[in-house]
């Protein structure tokens, strides 16, 4: 049976993957690893590569638009808002009595291009001051019903 991660975590584990790679010494490939290993965990495989691949193009995007030591509020902005919100942009409903966000997907509905978009063009989207950014201070861990997701953004990376 298919239970494909849904796009949304599969965004955010990439997106946090860069941030942590920029606020620490960790290798990229670690951190990837530490994200692919917690999607693997509760749906189909996920290759660390796959996380790497899209948290590198989000490292060069945040680069060529000369996002400096802004870089990180970016990917903080991207996950506050790709948390809180769905692509239409009405708001995420985390669970439900009958369904969850967190629920696996019958179909692969994520790719390093479909996500590399989707993060472009948020962050494009925030600067313009079209949608919400994070109020200062923002964690993951203090959304409600964030569930297992707060619990790996906390993991220390293992190094091997």
């Amino acid at each position: 049976m298919s239970k494909f991660c849904p796009e949304w975590i599969f965004g955010i584990f990439a997106a946090q993957t860069s941030k942590e790679f920029l606020s620490t010494n960790n290798s990229i490939a670690a951190v990837s690893r530490k994200y692919s290993n917690a999607i693997s965990e509760r749906y189909n495989e996920v290759k660390f590569e796959e996380v790497m691949d899209i948290a590198e193009k989000i490292l060069q995007f945040l680069s060529d638009i000369n996002a400096g030591e802004e870089a990180v509020t970016y990917i903080d902005d991207y996950i506050h808002y790709r948390v809180n919100f769905e692509a239409s942009g009405s708001e995420r409903k985390l669970s439900g009595m009958f369904s969850s966000a967190f629920n696996p997907e019958k179909i692969k509905d994520y790719s390093s291009d479909k996500c590399f978009k989707i993060f472009k063009a948020t962050v494009f989207s925030i600067r313009n001051e079209a949608l919400p950014k994070a109020t200062p201070g923002w964690l993951i861990t203090d959304v409600e019903d964030i569930d297992w997701i707060g619990e790996v953004f906390n993991e220390e990376t293992e190094l091997f």
